[in-house]
């Protein structure tokens, strides 16, 4: 009897629906199933598949670390089961850093690195190869600064630096200078002041990326920049989010939406965007859990749930302090039973093949 011989797309098939630690090793079998896998076929395959994660920016002595972990809601028990896949210690991989190291974003498996003072790393912890993007320009005196990832309708992805720089005749105001760099060009690219302001105040949080897009929250005002055509275009908050210093804020993505948390004392809302207009998707008022009236807490991350929940991660301060999930739509705790702090960043994060040396013009190490 002859020997049977899979075809070579019912073993892309298969391969693609396996766990993405299984197929690394399988890549170890022989020459022709790392190429199989190293395909690009198979890597856009793989990607239409695979399932998001949690990654977590832990800022811990003497190197931060991230953390990728697979989550499971278990409606039935109100709770949230984390099982950790994998551990980077930033330190000991390529950067050259103490603790000032800061996440800008996340992009179909490619994690987007600020290295304060010296660079910015592309890096896929799946194929463990880093990308080094050239050296900034100085930019002196600046009040705030700002990034963002993100990758366009036509593929192309890009990494933007807010550059804000006070107005002395303006209190409290900064103008606006946008730079762009777009991988694989080996170049920035100034595309100029903007008309738009932002507060020179505080901290101006890394943006956050929803289809070809990359949004910033800064004092109730929502910035957004247009990866295809490359413009900054400040949009209208929800109605009726009012500039209430009480309230904690927070640009997320529900369903593939950009999504707005608020939440006080007073109750929570959850706004998404939705043809270009806002719409109020959950109101918590009188019934807002307890933990939330007495503890001292921050919103991390909000994610979807089963069955069509949407789940806001937060840090809340007791004794200590502990990450919490809670079920926007059920107003129920779920237990994740982890210890957290309030300076962990936490992010969606889907594993990819996608290699930065295929980008082809910067410097990349393993």
């Amino acid at each position: 009897m002859e020997d049977y011989v899979l075809p070579e797309s019912l073993i892309l098939e298969v391969l693609s629906r396996l766990p993405v630690e299984t197929i690394v090793l399988f890549k170890c079998v022989c020459k022709k199933w790392r190429d199989l896998v190293s395909d690009t076929y198979f890597v856009d395959l793989h990607l239409s598949r695979s399932r998001p994660r949690l990654m977590f920016h832990q800022y811990k002595y003497p190197h931060p670390i991230l953390v990728f972990v697979e989550v499971e809601h278990e409606v039935d028990y109100d709770r949230l089961t984390l099982g950790h896949v994998k551990s980077f210690d930033l330190g000991l991989i390529a950067f050259r850093s103490l603790n000032q190291i800061f996440e800008v974003g996340s992009i179909n498996g490619l994690i987007c690195l600020r290295h304060e003072g010296y660079a910015i790393y592309i890096f896929n912890p799946v194929v463990e190869e880093y990308m080094i993007l050239p050296e900034l320009t100085f930019l002196g005196f600046v009040s705030r600064v700002s990034y963002g990832f993100g990758v366009s309708m036509g593929g192309e992805y890009k990494v933007i630096r807010i550059i804000g720089r006070r107005i002395p005749e303006e209190r409290f105001m900064a103008s606006v200078e946008i730079e762009v760099y777009t991988l694989g060009t080996d170049q920035w690219r100034t595309l100029g002041q903007s008309p738009y302001h932002i507060q020179y105040r505080g901290l101006l949080v890394s943006g956050v990326f929803v289809n070809s897009h990359v949004y910033w929250f800064d004092y109730i005002q929502i910035y957004d920049f247009d990866l295809d055509k490359e413009t900054f275009e400040l949009i209208p908050p929800p109605a009726g989010l009012g500039d209430d210093h009480e309230s904690k804020q927070m640009l997320g993505v529900l369903k593939g939406s950009l999504s707005l948390f608020s939440g006080s004392l007073l109750g929570f809302n959850v706004w998404v965007m939705k043809e270009s207009s806002w719409h109020k998707a959950i109101a918590i008022r009188e019934t807002i859990d307890r933990i939330f009236r007495s503890q001292v807490w921050k919103p991390l991350c909000l994610i979807d749930g089963l069955n069509g929940t949407s789940i806001l991660i937060l840090c809340v301060k007791e004794d200590r302090e502990n990450l919490v999930g809670y079920c926007l739509n059920t107003n129920k705790i779920l237990d994740m039973n982890i210890p957290g702090n309030y300076w962990m960043v936490i992010s969606t994060y889907r594993p990819s093949f996608i290699k930065p040396l295929n980008f082809g013009s910067e410097r990349v190490d393993s």
